[in-house]
C-alpha cells in the first residue's frame, strides 16, 4: 500500500512538473536566471534589474529585459536585454545589447 501511494506521489510530481515545463513557466525563470547569472559577471552589471522576460517565436528564444544600470559614457538608468537560446532549455545566453557584435 504504502509502495502505490509513494509511486502516485512521484507520478502526479513528475506530471507537474511537465506541465509547468511545456506550459513556459519553468523554462521563463531558468532563462531569467541564466541572465541574471550572465549580468553577474559582465562590468556593472549589478547594477542592472530584470524587469520581465518575453519568448520570441521569431528567433526561438527568450528575452530579458534589465534596467537601471550604466551605459558605457556612464549614464545610470539605461536598459539592456539578453537573449537566452533555446525555448524548451534556455541555458545559452546569445545576444547582449550592449555588445551586439
Amino acid at each position: 500500500m504504502k509502495e502505490r501511494k509513494l509511486s502516485l506521489v512521484i507520478g502526479a510530481i513528475c506530471v507537474a512538473v511537465l506541465v509547468l515545463w511545456f506550459s513556459g513557466i519553468l523554462p521563463k525563470q531558468f532563462a531569467k536566471s541564466a541572465a541574471e547569472r550572465y549580468m553577474n559577471e559582465q562590468l556593472y552589471g549589478e547594477f542592472y534589474d530584470a524587469e520581465y522576460v518575453e519568448y520570441s517565436p521569431a528567433h526561438d528564444s527568450y528575452f530579458v529585459y534589465f534596467s537601471g544600470g550604466p551605459n558605457p559614457s556612464g549614464e545610470m538608468g539605461t536598459t539592456r536585454h539578453i537573449g537566452v537560446y533555446y525555448r524548451f532549455f534556455p541555458f545559452f545566453v546569445w545576444y547582449d545589447s550592449m555588445y551586439p557584435g
